[in-house]
């Protein structure tokens, strides 16, 4: 059974052939105008991997979101952005400026990591329980392939072509170059990342990425999956390796020790188990911040 729509609400609505308690998989079968698909949202044959987040649905999935409480008070937030002014001469003056503002309180949902496995040409949803406590696990797994191929088919257990592998962990990002980078392939990235975001957030992006640049690290990686746009500045002899993103409300994570290991967590994982040495988010203080910490270590 096929099912194409825009969102699902009520996923037991698309359930009814399967009974509870009942175990199926969601799957897509992949024709030649998916291939844009997968490709953009980094799907490959033969792994198992948590959709780059590109869209509402997706950006959930990989980095959670936050939910306005609009019935509490407003609360002061520093926020950063790119100005470009002229004075009375005809000059141009570009800067970045913070400005407080008051907003409302919001809560953090936490990122659903869900991965689809792709094999023998049908991209396929982890294993699934019809019940109503996987409810939102569910509509969740139903959104994500809506937003990639706008359709999806249930299969049961016994029919799908596709057994994800149960004790394969999935990766929630991979580090796609390792090793000492040219600057002309580090330039060529972060031109790469900082195209996906807005014109008023490039350049303030772009300015981060050349300040760590700047402060010589010993080798640069890149990565992609759900923390696709992020940077790796490795200083080995400081034992510090500091982790940027491009998007102005997130954070840049600082580890020591072992940080391909970290990489291979969840954000979900390094939060609760603080495996991070520091988290500095992007205020006005950033730079200065971030120069202490490194100088910290020397």
């Amino acid at each position: 059974m096929q099912i194409r729509r825009k969102r699902i609400r009520n996923p037991q609505r698309y359930l009814y052939e399967l009974s509870e308690g009942e175990s199926f998989y969601l799957a897509v079968p992949v024709k030649s105008e998916d291939l844009r698909s997968l490709r953009f949202y980094g799907l490959e044959e033969g792994t198992t991997k948590i959709p780059i987040p590109r869209k509402s649905v997706t950006e959930a999935n990989a980095n959670g979101k936050w939910i306005p409480l609009k019935h509490l008070p407003k609360e002061e937030r520093t926020i950063e952005h790119e100005y470009h002014r002229t004075d009375w001469q005809g000059g141009d003056h570009y800067g970045t400026c913070y400005q407080t503002r008051e907003c409302y309180q919001r809560k953090f949902i936490p990122p659903t990591e869900i991965a689809f496995t792709m094999e023998g040409g049908v991209v396929c949803s982890p294993l699934l329980q019809n019940s109503d406590e996987n409810n939102d696990a569910i509509k969740t797994t139903m959104n994500l392939l809506l937003e990639m191929f706008g359709r999806f088919e249930i299969w049961s257990q016994e029919k799908t072509p596709v057994t994800p592998p149960g004790k394969q962990r999935s990766v929630p990002w991979e580090i796609l170059k390792p090793g000492t980078k040219l600057q002309d392939d580090w330039e060529t990235y972060v031109t790469e990342i900082i195209t996906q975001r807005p014109k008023k957030q490039r350049k303030v992006i772009k300015q981060r990425h050349e300040f760590l640049w700047e402060q010589k690290p010993d080798f640069c990686v890149v990565g992609s999956q759900n923390f696709w746009g992020y940077v790796v500045y490795g200083f080995q002899k400081k034992d510090l390796y500091i982790f940027e993103c491009n998007k102005p409300d997130n954070a840049t994570y600082v580890f020591r020790g072992d940080w391909e290991a970290a990489s291979q967590l969840t954000k979900t994982e390094i939060l609760s188990g603080h495996v991070q040495e520091k988290r500095i988010f992007h205020t006005d203080h950033w730079k200065e911040n971030l120069r202490k910490l490194i100088a910290k270590y020397e």
